[in-house]
C-alpha cells in the first residue's frame, strides 16, 4: 500500500471515529421504555419497573424452554411407537398428540403474552417480584403466575403427571377438608403417592373401608333425579363389591364409568340419543370448567378406554391385582358420581339459598320491607355470576322442570322454587331493582355489572310481568335501555 493509500484509510478511520463520537446514545431503560411504547413519567418507580422486566424475561425463556423441551421428548416418543398395532399403543399416541397440541397451545399463548400484555402485566405488578418470589409468599405467587395459562397450570401440560390419581382424591379431599385447604392437601397426597405408593394406597383403601365410600356412591345415585335410573344397577355393584366379587365388580362398573359421563351430557346439554363416545362425552362435560378439563381429561379419554376396552373385547380384566382396580374403580365413581349430582343440583342450590335468606329475614322485627326486598335484590345480583343458566330459566319457567323439582319434594324444594319464582315476579323486588339503578346509574358514572344485570333481567320478564311489576320494569328499561 502506498503512502498515500495509507494517509487515504487514516483519513476515513479518523471520520469513523470523530462520527460516533457524535451518536447520541440510548440508555437501556429508555429503549425498554419504547419497545414496550410508554413514556417515562408513567413508571412509578423505574427501578423496580426494570428489575421486574428483566424478572419477568427470565421467567418467559424459562417457560418457552421447557415447554420446547417437553415437546422435543413427546415428539421422539412418538416417533419410536408410530407404526406400532396395539389398541394401548393407539391411545398412546392420541395422548402425545393431545400433550402436543396443548404444548403447542402454550406457546401461542406466551406469543400473544409477550406481543400485547407485558406492559398492563408490569404496571399491575409495581412490587419488587423477585424478593416475593424469593420470600415465597404464596399470594404474590398466585398473581404473579396468572400472567398465562401455562404459569398457572405448567403441571397439567405434562403427559407423565398423575392425572389418575388426582381423580381419586379429588372427592377424598373435598368430603375432609376446607375449600381453601383443598389445593394444599392434593399436593401432600401426591407427594405420599410419588415418595411411598404402598402408603398413599394404604390410606386410600381405609377411606374406601371405614368411609363405606360404594355405599355413599349408591346413595348419591338413588338420591338424585338425574342418576337414580341408575340404582339398581349400583345396587348390584354395592353387592358385587363387599362380597368381594372384584372381577364381576370392574367389569360393570367400568361401563358406568361412561353412563355417568352420559348423564353428565345429558343435565348439561339436553337430551340425546347420541352424546358420542367416552371422550367426547369427558370433553364436552370437562372443557365447561378449565381446570379440570387439564387436570382429569387426560385420565378419562386415553387411560379408562383402554381398560374398558378390554371388558368390551375380553369380558373380565386379566390382571393379578383385581382387588386393587376394584378399589381404584370406587374412588373414580365416587369422584365422579359426586360431579355429575353437583351438575344436577347445582341450579337449586342459589334458590335454596335465597329462600333461607327470605326466611331469616322473617324473624326480624325492625326491617321494612323495602329493606328485605334490596337485601334480596343484591343476593340475584352476586348469583348473576355465581349461578349458571339453569338457574334463571328453573326461576323463569318452574313448569318446565316440575318432574324434577318435584323429586325433590322430600327438602320442600316445589314449595321454594315456587315462592323464589313469584318473588322475583314481584312489584317490591322490581321497585328494588328501580332504586339500584336509579342509584348506581348516572350520568356521571355507571357499575356496568348491575346495568348489564338490569337490562338482561328486563329483557327476560317484561313480557311476562303484570301491574305495577310491569310499570316497574318499564321504568327500569328507560335507565338501562
Amino acid at each position: 500500500m502506498s503512502i498515500d493509500e495509507i494517509k487515504n484509510s487514516n483519513g476515513m478511520l479518523s471520520d469513523i471515529v470523530v462520527s460516533r463520537e457524535n451518536v447520541d446514545y440510548m440508555s437501556i431503560e429508555d429503549y425498554v421504555l419504547a419497545t414496550l411504547g410508554i413514556e417515562k413519567s408513567a413508571v412509578e418507580n423505574p427501578a423496580v419497573f426494570f428489575k421486574n422486566y428483566v424478572h419477568l424475561m427470565c421467567h418467559l425463556c424459562k417457560d418457552i424452554k421447557e415447554i420446547e423441551k417437553r415437546l422435543e421428548s413427546y415428539k421422539a416418543r412418538y416417533r419410536a411407537i408410530e407404526n406400532e398395532k396395539s389398541n394401548e399403543l393407539e391411545f398412546e399416541r392420541r395422548k402425545l398428540r393431545y400433550f402436543c397440541d396443548l404444548n403447542k397451545e402454550a406457546l401461542r399463548e406466551i406469543d400473544g403474552f409477550v406481543e400485547g400484555k407485558i406492559l398492563s402485566f408490569l404496571l399491575e405488578h409495581n412490587y419488587d417480584t423477585l424478593n416475593r418470589e424469593c420470600e415465597k409468599e404464596e399470594l404474590s405467587d398466585q398473581f404473579y403466575n396468572s400472567r398465562y395459562k401455562y404459569a398457572w397450570h405448567r403441571d397439567y401440560y405434562s403427559i407423565d403427571y398423575p392425572y389418575g390419581i388426582i381423580v381419586k382424591v379429588s372427592q377424598y379431599v373435598r368430603e375432609r377438608y376446607e375449600l381453601d385447604q383443598l389445593v394444599e392437601e392434593e399436593q401432600k397426597l401426591l407427594r405420599l403417592y410419588s415418595d411411598s405408593s404402598e402408603q398413599f394406597w394404604n390410606q386410600m383403601d381405609r377411606y374406601v373401608e371405614s368411609d363405606h365410600i360404594m355405599q355413599k356412591v349408591l346413595e348419591r345415585v338413588a338420591s338424585d333425579y338425574h342418576l337414580h335410573k341408575r340404582q339398581e344397577i349400583f345396587e348390584t355393584l354395592s353387592v358385587l363389591f363387599y362380597e368381594k366379587k372384584y372381577q364381576s365388580f370392574i367389569t360393570l362398573g367400568l361401563i358406568q364409568i361412561e353412563g355417568l359421563f352420559d348423564d353428565y351430557c345429558q343435565i348439561r346439554y339436553g337430551e340425546s340419543d347420541n352424546q358420542g363416545t367416552l371422550v367426547e362425552k369427558a370433553k364436552k362435560t370437562l372443557e365447561a370448567n378449565e381446570y379440570n378439563l387439564l387436570r382429569m381429561y387426560p385420565y378419562f379419554a386415553f387411560d379408562i378406554p383402554i381398560v374398558r376396552n378390554e371388558v368390551a373385547h375380553k369380558g373380565m380384566m386379566r390382571t393379578e391385582d383385581a382387588k386393587r382396580m376394584a378399589y381404584d374403580l370406587v374412588l373414580d365413581l365416587n369422584t365422579l358420581s359426586q360431579m355429575v349430582k353437583s351438575e344436577s343440583v347445582d341450579k337449586f342450590v342459589c334458590a335454596i339459598m335465597m329462600h333461607k335468606k327470605l326466611v331469616e329475614w322473617k324473624f326480624k322485627n325492625n326491617s321494612s320491607d323495602d329493606e328485605l326486598y334490596d337485601v334480596l335484590l343484591h343476593e340475584l345480583l352476586m348469583f348473576d355470576k355465581m349461578a349458571n343458566d339453569h338457574f334463571w330459566k328453573v326461576l323463569k319457567n318452574p313448569e318446565n322442570y316440575k318432574k324434577e323439582i318435584e323429586f325433590y319434594r322430600k327438602i320442600d324444594l316445589p314449595q321454594k322454587i315456587d315462592v323464589m319464582s313469584q318473588l322475583i315476579r314481584s312489584e317490591g323486588i322490581w321497585k328494588a331493582m328501580h332504586r339500584l339503578v336509579k342509584n348506581h346509574i348516572t350520568s356521571t358514572s355507571r357499575w356496568t355489572e348491575v346495568e348489564d344485570f338490569a337490562r338482561r333481567m328486563k329483557n327476560e320478564y317484561i313480557a311476562i310481568l303484570k301491574d305495577a311489576a310491569k310499570t316497574e320494569c318499564i321504568e327500569v328499561g328507560k335507565i338501562v335501555g
